[in-house]
C-alpha cells in the first residue's frame, strides 16, 4: 500500500515536471487584420535581444511589430507590443517610457504597446491607439 502511494506521488511529480517544459503561451494575441478604416500591413516577431534597453530590463517574453495603413489616406502607424511577465511590469514600462513626438503608448494587462507615426498628430495617434486597443485586446478591465 505504501509503495503504491509512493509510486503515485512519483508519477504525479513527473507529470508536473513535464508540464513545466511546455512552451510559453503567446502573451500577445495576433493584431486585427483591419479595424475602423485601418488595415494591417505586415506582422513581425523580432528577436527580444533587439528590443529597446528599457524594455529588455523588464524581461519581455514576446515582441510583436506591425503597421497599419489608413484606407482613406496615405497615413501609416507602426505598432510595437511587448508581452511582459506581469501586469506590474507592463505598468512599469509605461511609467518609464518616454513618449517622443509622434508616439503614444498604452498598456493592457501584461501587454505594453507603442504606436508611432511621422504623419499623424498626437491627438490622432491617441484616438488610433484607443480604437486599436478596443479591437485587439480583450476588454477584461
Amino acid at each position: 500500500m505504501v509503495d503504491s502511494v509512493r509510486l503515485s506521488l512519483f508519477a504525479f511529480s513527473l507529470a508536473l515536471a513535464g508540464c513545466s517544459a511546455l512552451p510559453h503561451r503567446p502573451l500577445i494575441p495576433v493584431p486585427p487584420a483591419a479595424f475602423e478604416g485601418w488595415a494591417r500591413a505586415g506582422l513581425d516577431t523580432p528577436s527580444l535581444d533587439q528590443a529597446p534597453e528599457a524594455i529588455r530590463a523588464l524581461k519581455p517574453v514576446q515582441w510583436v511589430r506591425t503597421s497599419y495603413k489608413n484606407k482613406d489616406s496615405r497615413s501609416s502607424v507602426l505598432v510595437e507590443a511587448f508581452g511582459l511577465p506581469t501586469d506590474s511590469s507592463a505598468f512599469e514600462a509605461q511609467q518609464k517610457w518616454h513618449n517622443e513626438p509622434g508616439t503614444v503608448s498604452f498598456r493592457h494587462g501584461n501587454v505594453f504597446a507603442v504606436c508611432s507615426s511621422p504623419t499623424e498628430t498626437t491627438q490622432s495617434l491617441v484616438a488610433f491607439s484607443k480604437k486599436l486597443e478596443t479591437a485587439w485586446l480583450p476588454s477584461s478591465r
